[in-house]
């Protein structure tokens, strides 16, 4: 618990916290229960017998102290996480001999429709700064007019109330069209890479083209030669090259190719550049990602990259902006090194598997100085096997966090602080069932 209590403060402010001890175990017990919102946490300690033994009846914690416990002392959290590691492996729970990594992606506690373009959130920023002028103006009218009951009429107070919040939603518009223009950055320096990339595709398709029919118009002439002097081949004569199937396809993809570099090099953005950089009003660290088929077609949220040993332990979990899986990879892979170096895990790693999804990035030889040994869905025959063990790993830790819920109740930094304290609650979860188990 060291980690918690380094998290409040000494100086006298404020009243008494409750016991780190007793929020951790209800935070757990409502996790391993589904029940990640904290106001059915908080309903929870006022009505389950369970929880009413560990509260007393003046002392239940609010809906707010629990959000604050979970968000609020990410130190503490991993710290808690590195320990129940590190008992795991004293107890022979932990073998990193064969590793596993898998992505899915989670909803954000916000509105979808508020996700929207620099341009447009410029706007928004305007208009938010001509109405806080007015009401600015408004206020110091107010202050000058000498009638104090027509002063106390117009509700002083209310208007100061209202300028308060104008300037959090002006200040959020300004960090919400920041985060889109740093977006747009990349996909504006991906325009050359473009223009290169459809440049050679063109090329390759070019040069295959020439071969594939220079190829077959050989074969059309040695058998018309041949049929001339009276000794035509077995088989039926081949086509011309312009009637060969394969060659048409061909044609066909070259001048797709061509059409691609045509639209990239006019600058129109429609060639695999996707949509304009946005970002959301409400929660800028989020971004539209594909959802899966017990979610809407397209959520707002990040991508839960999670790296599990044979255990089904959770050595890593880290939230990611990309859309895709393969830049999560090797983060992931230093994170869960750090979790087996701070639990005193010296036991080198062995073959890591994941699925096609993560080919993009090489996996290196090492992590931190730990020997690793990627195995994916594309290897040779002789990992196969081993490849199958990767679904039975992962995939059951996948539908025990989100079966029922698959939104996380934080926003921003805090969103990680609540992945840490959900794969706690799991590994919490794991250890006890192993350690306790007696035959019966």
């Amino acid at each position: 618990m060291s980690g918690f209590e380094q998290d409040y403060r000494a100086d006298g402010v404020g009243g008494l916290p409750y016991d780190p001890r007793l929020m951790l175990v209800t935070v757990w017990w409502c996790y391993r229960r589904q029940w990640r919102s904290p106001q059915d946490m908080a309903r929870a300690c006022r009505e389950q017998a369970s929880l009413r033994v560990v509260w007393q009846r003046e002392q239940v914690p609010s809906a707010a102290c629990l959000r604050r416990f979970v968000q609020g002392h990410r130190r503490g959290w991993q710290t808690v996480a590195d320990s129940l590691i590190r008992v795991s492996g004293q107890a022979g729970l932990v073998d990193v001999s064969v590793t596993a990594t898998d992505s899915t992606p989670v909803i954000a506690p916000a509105a979808l429709s508020k996700t929207m373009t620099a341009p447009l959130i410029t706007t928004r920023i305007d208009a938010a700064r001509r109405e806080l002028a007015g009401l600015q103006q408004r206020r110091q009218d107010m202050l000058d007019d000498p009638d104090l009951a027509r002063f106390l009429e117009h509700g002083y107070a209310e208007m100061i109330r209202a300028e308060q919040l104008l300037l959090v939603r002006l200040r959020r518009l300004e960090q919400a069209e920041a985060e889109a223009r740093e977006r747009g950055r990349p996909a504006a320096a991906r325009h050359d890479e473009q223009i290169t990339r459809w440049q050679a595709r063109v090329d390759r398709h070019t040069a295959e083209l020439a071969e594939m029919t220079r190829r077959q118009q050989d074969k059309y002439d040695t058998y018309q030669a041949r049929a001339a002097a009276g000794q035509p081949p077995r088989g039926g004569p081949p086509c011309l090259p312009e009637q060969h199937i394969r060659i048409r396809g061909k044609q066909q993809a070259l001048a797709r190719a061509r059409s691609r570099l045509t639209q990239a090099q006019a600058g129109s953005g429609t060639a695999r550049d996707g949509p304009a950089a946005r970002a959301n009003l409400t929660d800028r660290s989020a971004r539209i990602l594909k959802g899966k088929a017990n979610t809407p077609a397209w959520i707002l949220g990040w991508l839960l990259t999670i790296t599990v040993i044979s255990g089904q332990f959770i050595i890593a979990g880290l939230l990611s902006q990309h859309g895709n899986d393969a830049h999560g990879l090797l983060p992931n892979l230093t994170a869960a090194a750090g979790t087996c170096r701070q639990a005193g895990i010296i036991e080198p790693f062995g073959h890591h598997l994941a699925d096609g999804a993560f080919l993009a990035p090489a996996v290196p030889a090492t992590i931190t100085g730990i020997p690793l040994t990627g195995v994916t869905s594309k290897d040779s025959d002789t990992d196969q096997q081993l490849y199958t063990r990767r679904s039975p790993m992962i995939e059951p830790v996948f539908a025990h966090l989100l079966r029922t819920d698959r939104r996380l109740h934080s926003r921003g930094d805090a969103a990680h602080t609540e992945v840490i304290a959900i794969t706690t609650a799991y590994n919490a979860t794991k250890y006890l069932r192993k350690t306790t188990r007696t035959k019966t």
